[in-house]
């Protein structure tokens, strides 16, 4: 949704937001200097169809990722360590994660049944499997840049 309605205090008007993924144009229609709520909003949906000409196409993502969103901190994409605690004891867990259809699916290996980097590199090797990219690091480079993450748990 483009239009979207704002009243918070002494502001009440409608914002329209268009553009790509995050919206790239903005314009706020206040109901003070519209005259009426009905009037800022028939402004607003003007402006939204002007603005939708001028604004550039969303563009589909095809495939899987292959470089790290700005949020990943295991610095390796699709694949990250998890902790679960079975009677009182956790145990670490490296999860790969993948869309398939667009629904998220993820599978996990458990690093206690089958060691460190074995279980750090069955994940790698199923999000290969899932998403048909490789992954371009070892699974001891991999381990090197997501240690930060349990150093407080490994050694």
């Amino acid at each position: 949704m483009t239009i979207q309605r704002i009243s918070s205090g002494s502001t009440e008007g409608y914002q329209v937001r268009v553009g790509p993924r995050h919206a790239t144009q903005t314009k706020f229609f206040a109901v003070r200097k519209y005259g009426g709520v009905r009037k800022a909003l028939a402004q607003a949906k003007v402006a939204e169809a002007t603005m939708q000409l001028h604004a550039l196409p969303t563009a589909s993502r095809t495939g899987a990722r292959t470089q790290c969103p700005s949020n990943n901190t295991s610095g390796v994409v699709g694949i990250r360590p998890r902790y679960a605690v079975f009677a009182d004891h956790p145990y670490l867990y490296f999860v790969a994660s993948w869309r398939e259809g667009g629904q998220a699916r993820s599978t996990a290996f458990s690093a206690h049944k089958h060691g460190l980097l074995t279980a750090l590199k069955m994940a790698m090797d199923r999000r290969e499997k899932s998403t048909g990219v490789p992954c371009d690091l070892t699974p001891r480079q991999a381990w090197q840049r997501m240690k930060h993450l349990l150093a407080d748990h490994v050694g």
